[in-house]
């Protein structure tokens, strides 16, 4: 089995009624492979109620898993009881900005950094692959978020991200992340008791990693349609929801098949996603 415990500590440091400095550290010991200490800081620049800037740094980690460390009887995967804990360097700038009571948005750009990254190499030794600490990825994008209250009655929200990750060691993509990820949606409400929200997500497509030969998922986009029902009866509630309303075809990316090294690559299809479907729910509130 194992067993873990940790201690944090933290400080805040108000040196200017518009400046905060937050530091804090984490210590964490893991009875299979041992300890790892993990910093963060933030600091937070408030010029007014509508207007705050953040300058952001922290480093985390992943525990390996229990087979990861210890697996010995998978005849595709083995275990490595040496394995170090996946840590991760994050930095971020964040700006959040109020233009008006009915108008907001915020904005961020990030770039991090994985070392000792956990992957599966192949040996041709066994015909099998083992977990190893040798990979290495760096990624940077931006994010921005916008919410505008059209009326009283109706509210719409945006959001749009893009990241591009990097293989430092094999060169190329990590693979199986989108680059693009946009996001609309729509809240009205039409009644005291009805309201209709709408939403769609538009996903990039999704490149492979550096030994993947088959070509990258392809992007799609679904449509969203839901109407809730507040007290139809007393305490009563419903939501009709409509998923994917043009059935558009999505797979998230699976991993490649495993193969000894003297094979071509095989090219499993990827993992379907529901297409079109209904949902309904009726909740009582007692």
């Amino acid at each position: 089995g194992r067993t873990n415990y940790s201690i944090y500590a933290q400080d805040e440091w108000l040196f200017d009624p518009q400046w905060v400095l937050t530091t804090g550290i984490r210590y964490d010991n893991y009875s299979d492979f041992g300890d790892t200490i993990n910093p963060r800081l933030a600091l937070v620049w408030a010029s007014s109620q509508d207007t705050t800037a953040k300058l952001l740094y922290g480093r985390a980690f992943r525990a390996p898993s229990i087979s990861e460390l210890f697996a010995t009887s998978n005849p595709v995967t083995l275990g490595n009881a040496n394995l170090t804990p996946e840590t991760i360097d994050t930095y971020e700038l964040a700006f959040n900005h109020k233009l008006s009571p009915k108008l907001s948005y915020s904005s961020n750009i990030f770039y991090y950094q994985i070392d000792d990254f956990i992957v599966f190499e192949f040996n041709p030794v066994t015909f099998a692959k083992q977990a190893q600490n040798t990979g290495q990825v760096e990624g940077h994008g931006f994010e921005h978020e916008m919410t505008y209250a059209v009326s009283d009655t109706l509210k719409l929200m945006g959001h749009y991200a893009y990241q591009k990750t990097k293989d430092k060691v094999h060169g190329g993509t990590l693979g199986e992340t989108p680059n693009h990820d946009l996001y609309l949606k729509s809240e009205w409400d039409m009644s005291n008791t009805y309201r209709f929200v709408s939403q769609i997500n538009y996903i990039g497509e999704q490149k492979r990693i550096y030994n993947d030969e088959r070509p990258a998922v392809a992007s799609y986009t679904t449509v969203d349609f839901t109407v809730i029902a507040k007290n139809i009866i007393k305490d009563v509630n419903a939501k009709l929801m409509l998923k994917n309303a043009f059935n558009a075809d999505v797979r998230e990316a699976s991993q490649p098949a495993l193969k000894p090294f003297y094979q071509k690559a095989f090219t499993p299809n990827d993992y379907p996603q529901a297409g079109r479907s209904v949902y309904a729910e009726l909740s009582y509130k007692f």
